[in-house]
């Protein structure tokens, strides 16, 4: 009889990692979200920004984005343009974003500055707080240059809630993907 428990036991073991495996998805999508993760993408843009499943897509730009929550609304979004000059750096973009940052923004204060690799691009991290109006904000900025284009991820949140988000931010970068 504990044979034949055993064996069922086994059976029923098998038959729910068989069909773990097989709820995973096309392992063949190169574009599929990792676990626990969703697109916050359309499917016509040249990117694919993932975000955990618990944030909220934001339909309402022209980038994709997501934030965390109406009582925290901690958002991320990408936004990829043609840049105007093929032989622009990095350091010349942020040169040009940070002068348009500037009119935007008041109490810019740059706090740092690092090299990343996003996609397998190399781009550069900027954080940095500025306020707008009554409002102060805790902003990181990732960007690269992948042939005559910039992405530019963007992290935006209050700076008390700045870290509360940082390992999800960083789990973004990491899965973010050019075409």
């Amino acid at each position: 009889m504990k044979n034949i428990l055993l064996k069922i036991a086994l059976v029923i073991v098998l038959l729910m990692f068989a069909a773990a495996l097989a709820s995973c998805g096309n392992s063949n999508d190169p574009y599929a979200p990792p676990t626990g993760m969703i697109s916050a993408t359309d499917e016509k843009a040249d990117f694919c920004l993932y975000v955990p499943d618990e944030w909220q897509i934001d339909y309402s730009t022209a980038a994709a984005g997501a934030y965390f929550s109406a009582s925290d609304p901690s958002s991320v979004s990408v936004m990829a343009w043609d840049l105007e000059y093929t032989d622009t750096t990095i350091d010349d973009w942020w040169a040009t974003n940070v002068d348009e940052v500037n009119v935007v923004f008041d109490n810019f204060t740059l706090e740092s500055e690092e090299n990343i690799t996003l996609s397998e691009v190399y781009g550069k991290k900027y954080t940095y707080t500025a306020s707008l109006g009554n409002f102060n904000y805790k902003i990181m900025q990732a960007a690269c240059i992948k042939g005559s284009s910039v992405y530019l991820f963007t992290y935006t949140s209050i700076p008390e809630n700045y870290d509360l988000h940082t390992e999800e931010v960083a789990q973004m970068l990491q899965h973010f993907i050019i075409k």
